[in-house]
């Protein structure tokens, strides 16, 4: 069985999305919405959660950490070159599957669900965007995405399950 159909298609569509916020503000806020899934930003989030001993600062800790090592794990397996495109910056890997910011995202929108479950549009809603962020910028492709939540969203549950 042969994924390349599968695969020409990913791209396909991952591209119409890129090629949607091709626009100077919309790129921008793409750019924008995409750091705010950053890992540096939810350490730091994290850390005063967890200085401030609240509990929620633990359960996201596990989250994102067990988000990270699976992600790292699945990126040095499948090896899967990122999209090129004129959004492609630097980074600190060259693999895109899963995505990170998409497994962290899920993750910690699921863990935030578990704790203020009144704010699950909002968690889910960012989560989204921050992932369709990526795809918009050239970073991932939609199945890229996809995994990352599964990811995600398993980490979270796990992570729910065992807190």
């Amino acid at each position: 069985m042969s994924f390349t159909p599968l695969l020409d298609r990913d791209k396909a569509w991952s591209q119409r999305l890129a090629d949607r916020v091709a626009g100077r503000l919309t790129h921008k806020l793409a750019w924008l919405l995409a750091r705010t899934g950053d890992s540096w930003l939810w350490a730091l989030v994290i850390g005063w959660l967890v200085w401030r001993r609240q509990p929620l600062g633990w359960a996201l800790l596990w989250a994102a950490a067990s988000t990270a090592v699976i992600v790292a794990v699945s990126k040095g397996i499948f090896k899967r070159r990122r999209p090129s495109g004129p959004g492609r910056a630097l980074s600190t890997d060259k693999y895109s599957f899963p995505s990170g910011h998409a497994a962290r995202a899920a993750a910690v929108a699921l863990t935030l669900s578990f704790a203020l479950p009144i704010w699950t549009p909002v968690w889910l809603g960012w989560a989204t965007a921050v992932s369709l962020a990526r795809v918009a910028l050239t970073r991932h492709y939609l199945s890229d995405i996809a995994a990352g939540w599964l990811v995600g969203l398993l980490v979270a549950l796990l992570v729910n399950l065992l807190l």
